[in-house]
């Protein structure tokens, strides 16, 4: 590869991390700035947790902090070649990998395909059509996951979060803590309630005291990933909150729920 990236230099530790238990998280690494702009809206819009990045360096930073479900790549980048991207997440990231460029030959989608990529789809393809050949791959992440969660359980993991109503706060397994908004401590609540069940975008809107509309479900998406961002940066670990396109929202670790609040 003639770019600045060098694949060697990169490190396995932060590709070795087990996977999140958090939203499922889809990585776009384009170097249109408008066209990377427009796949993260409308991926956030259809419920991903997203993370855009426009060359090869920006992706190898991302995955300091992040896990992919799915990784969608350009081929042409300023400072990495595509196809030694997905050689490498192939080797060393359990995820699904879409190549998504201009170059349309078939010798390119040959190349592809022998890269590691799952799906191989030019830039002219709606995005619509994008978001819908994901789905498979994505599928194939949460499968990944639950076999994980099952082993997790089998040895006996059973420290869990807590949400102190009392003092507004978000407390891990390790006893580090995350302050909460009144919406924010509303929704976490609602989530360990379910006891890890599924509760749709308008059942929880519904809960918050709000009209089950478009707007409200996309503010609902923003509240949460602000929440998610809060919590990493203030506990150093993610919210095991769930995200999954048709079905909403879970809490996926043990979650308890302590002290007493008004006006919830």
């Amino acid at each position: 590869m003639n770019g600045i990236v060098d694949l060697t230099e990169v490190g396995n530790k932060s590709m070795t991390s087990s996977r999140s238990l958090t939203a499922q998280c889809v990585f776009v690494v384009e170097d249109n700035t408008d066209l990377n702009k427009d796949l993260c809206e409308y991926l956030e819009m259809c419920g991903f947790d997203v993370v855009g990045c426009e060359t090869g360096a920006s992706f190898f930073r991302a995955l300091k902090t992040k896990q992919p479900d799915a990784v969608i790549l350009d081929i042409m980048l300023p400072d990495a070649d595509g196809y030694d991207l997905a050689k490498y997440v192939r080797q060393n990231i359990d995820c699904g990998i879409m190549m998504l460029t201009s170059l349309s030959g078939m010798d390119h989608h040959l190349t592809g395909y022998k890269s590691g990529a799952d799906v191989y789809l030019t830039k002219d393809s709606p995005l619509s059509v994008i978001e819908a050949a994901l789905q498979p791959l994505l599928r194939r992440s949460s499968r990944a996951d639950s076999d994980a969660d099952e082993g997790a359980d089998a040895a006996g993991m059973e420290a869990g979060w807590v949400l102190d109503l009392l003092n507004w706060t978000l407390v891990n397994p390790l006893g580090k803590s995350a302050s909460l908004t009144a919406t924010e401590r509303t929704i976490i609540k609602l989530l360990i309630d379910a006891n890890g069940a599924w509760l749709t975008r308008p059942e929880i809107v519904i809960a918050l005291g709000k009209a089950d509309t478009a707007e409200n479900c996309r503010n609902l998406d923003t509240a949460i990933r602000r929440v998610r961002q809060k919590v990493l940066k203030e506990i150093g670990e993610e919210l095991p909150v769930r995200t999954a396109y048709g079905r909403g929202y879970a809490f996926t670790s043990l979650g308890a729920v302590s002290g007493e609040a008004e006006n919830l």
